[in-house]
């Protein structure tokens, strides 16, 4: 919760001083950016989708059988368990900046035509710049989550490649 909030913060002081300093970007530019920002959360998205699949099945199996989700356990080891909520935190991490990048467009698409629009130009452009700082934060964060499951699985299989050699030298 504290990470969100620095990311928030950090967005807020981006947009203040895209406020401050009358950020000359164009929409083009803006819209080419947030296309970025929804391809790059689009492929984490279904990424790790189909990775939570694949090795998972048995969490998978135990969610789609109600009987069974009380007793769903998805804690075979502390390193599954740090695995299976990187790959779940990016999945909703990536979720959340697609959601927001459509609000962004879907509010530019309703507001552009109306006079308030015109008068508040530059506070909403402004507004939008803290808003895709902090989705560009949270992408990141997404992302960062890859490579850490990323990371985790290599060690496992490190881990359990060096303890069937071990088993091998007995």
């Amino acid at each position: 919760m504290l990470k969100i909030l620095a990311m928030f913060i950090f967005g807020t002081i981006a947009g203040f001083l895209a406020y401050y300093y009358k950020a000359p970007f164009s929409y083009a530019d803006f819209k080419d950016y947030g296309y970025t920002l929804l391809t790059i959360s689009g492929m984490v998205f279904t990424i790790m989708g189909i990775w939570i699949a694949f090795i998972y099945p048995n969490a998978i199996l135990r969610l789609q059988d109600p009987e069974k989700i009380k007793t769903a356990d998805f804690s075979r080891t502390l390193q599954d368990t740090r695995r299976l909520e990187t790959v779940v935190g990016a999945v909703m991490a990536s979720g959340t900046v697609a959601i927001g990048v459509s609000a962004i467009y879907f509010l530019k698409l309703l507001m552009y035509g109306l006079p308030a629009f015109a008068g508040y130009h530059i506070e909403l452009k402004s507004a939008a710049i803290g808003a895709i700082t902090f989705l560009s934060l949270v992408q990141l964060s997404a992302v960062g989550y890859v490579i850490y499951s990323n990371y985790l699985f290599i060690e496992d299989l490190h881990v359990r490649r060096e303890g069937r050699e071990a088993d091998g030298d007995f």
